[in-house]
């Protein structure tokens, strides 16, 4: 190595020239009483003054800690995402089924009415209504007749 003079010099040399240079100035060490500083005892005004505001505080950290409760149980009524998913579908849906029920006659048909013909019965007399039920007596009366002659006819069977 050559050194700006081009003369060489040894290894104890190079480092002993490229040593930093120590500062020849040292500051006083400070003693032990002069880095502590005085102790400071607060008063007894000054202790009741620190226990009122940490009382305070503890209410107000209660109180906020209530609020927090009341805010998480509020979050958990609210919707998830996937139920607010679901809503926007049923939503979408609902309108699009809005949309396509204001069109008229969009993509809808519809078959003609038929209607039955209507029976019109005849006005019917009242003495036409009770055919029927002067053919249910007579009926009624042959069959009474006719079991009374069987009846009538094997007793006097058994007589004589």
């Amino acid at each position: 190595m050559n050194s700006g003079s081009d003369k060489r010099l040894s290894m104890d040399e190079l480092l002993e020239k490229n040593r930093p240079a120590q500062t020849v100035q040292s500051t006083p060490q400070p003693t032990m009483h002069e880095r502590t500083p005085p102790e400071v005892h607060p008063t007894k005004e000054e202790w009741e003054e620190l226990i009122d505001y940490l009382y305070t505080l503890g209410y107000h950290a209660e109180k906020q800690t209530g609020l927090m409760k009341k805010a998480s149980e509020l979050l958990a009524q609210l919707p998830t995402k996937a139920q607010m998913d679901e809503l926007l579908k049923a939503v979408k849906h609902l309108e699009q089924m809005a949309e396509q029920a204001g069109k008229q006659k969009e993509k809808r048909f519809s078959l003609p009415r038929i209607s039955l013909p209507s029976l019109e019965f005849p006005r019917l007399s009242p003495a036409l209504l009770l055919i029927p039920v002067v053919l249910f007596v007579l009926w009624t009366m042959w069959y009474s007749l006719d079991t009374l002659w069987v009846s009538v006819k094997t007793v006097g069977g058994l007589s004589g």
